[in-house]
């Protein structure tokens, strides 16, 4: 039997093959540790989390878990959502389209959770959000970028995303290009939503801004051997090369093979290479690969020393503020539906909430987070430094 765990206030109970941890944390992971009461049904509101806690994405699963139980704590401890505590249900997607729907039938149909933070990497996972796009259950994404799911048409009246918007950082990287005199480019992508729709506004801001897409280069996702594109590149010497993949750890594999092989071309990337246990992995290779990030308006650094004191590290994954920030979305979307009847949809629509990743949270009609500004950075001696 498939363990479940429940976080409640302290002891560990198991009960017919299910295993409780006694603060209010629930789910099919058995990764997952154990933060705080038991409670009837009827004393707590009931919270999904829809993570990649195995698979491609755990490493930011796993940070975000970190995040979003530091969250629901905190607000238990406070007194919870008036006056009932909050009993999270953990889901592993499994880093997997078939995962993600997985999680989120439980959490929907035998849960019976209220509200969902999730899906890691959604815009990936896609399918996952027409579970609760089906149940009209909200759903806060803190890693997906809604412009892959707008890109496919998928529904997305009861998905938001606290990740950061695409269409800003584009511009941005692509403005440096042209003012540092980079103007022909080639696109290097692979055909997961994520890397497609990347490499897909790319090209498209292309001309605006005043750059020649030279080619464009297309690999199944997964594929990590691209030693017969750069050898290409090598003989096609475009001014620089911008990478799309749908993971980290896939860049980094192209920047590697990148230099096995000699490639004297600028390298750009977006800003989910800005992760820790990437540049302990391939640091040397990823020296001076460009990247835009957001600028840092939110309290990162308090987030991250709670977190450390809690855990003993800094969790790993670029999407560990998001995940706090996606879960303080949906506790204030419950607290107004508990205080004064709105909707969840209406609360997060109208809100302006204090951010972790950026300063304030608002979101706009496409459901992303507004206010983003982004900076250029690099890899420069094994860390991750601003260049404007």
């Amino acid at each position: 039997m498939k363990n479940v765990l429940v976080w409640g206030i302290g002891g560990l109970v198991v009960i017919s093959g299910l295993v409780f941890y006694g603060t209010g944390i629930s789910g099919g992971n058995p990764f997952t540790a154990a933060v705080g009461g038991l409670f009837t049904n009827s004393d707590t509101i009931r919270v999904g989390a829809a993570l990649g806690l195995t698979g491609v994405c755990a490493q930011w699963g796993e940070g975000e878990l970190q995040a979003v139980q530091l969250a629901v704590d905190e607000t238990n401890t406070n007194g919870g959502i008036e006056g009932r505590q909050i009993e999270l249900f953990v889901e592993d997607t499994q880093c997997d389209p078939k995962g993600a729907v997985s999680a989120m039938k439980k959490l929907t149909e035998v849960n019976s959770v209220e509200a969902i933070i999730g899906l890691t990497w959604g815009d990936s996972f896609q399918a996952g959000h027409f579970v609760n796009q089906e149940k009209q259950i909200l759903a806060v994404a803190p890693s997906a970028a809604m412009e892959a799911l707008l890109l496919n048409k998928i529904p997305i009246t009861h998905t938001f995303s606290t990740w950061f918007p695409v269409q800003t950082q584009i511009d941005t990287l692509q403005a440096y290009m042209r003012k540092t005199g980079r103007t022909n480019i080639v696109v290097v992508h692979d055909q997961d939503p994520y890397g497609k729709m990347l490499a897909t506004v790319f090209v498209s801001n292309a001309q605006k801004n005043e750059l020649v897409i030279m080619s464009e280069e297309e690999f199944p996702i997964g594929f990590d051997d691209f030693r017969t594109t750069i050898i290409k590149l090598k003989n096609t010497k475009p001014d620089a090369v911008f990478g799309a993949f749908q993971s980290p750890d896939l860049k980094a594999k192209f920047l590697k093979q990148s230099h096995e092989l000699g490639l004297k071309v600028q390298l750009f990337s977006s800003e989910d290479i800005q992760d820790e246990g990437i540049l302990k992995e391939f640091g040397s290779v990823m020296e001076g690969v460009i990247y835009t990030y957001p600028t840092a308006s939110g309290n990162f650094e308090e987030l991250f020393e709670k977190l450390k004191q809690k855990h003993g590290a800094v969790p790993a994954g670029a999407s560990v503020a998001n995940a706090y920030d996606a879960t303080h979305v949906v506790i204030h979307a419950l607290t107004e539906h508990y205080r004064n009847g709105t909707s969840l949809n209406g609360a997060v629509e109208g809100m302006a909430i204090p951010g972790t990743a950026v300063k304030e949270i608002r979101f706009n009609e496409t459901h992303q987070i507004t206010g983003t500004v982004f900076q250029v950075k690099t890899v420069r001696n094994g860390e991750f430094v601003v260049i404007e």
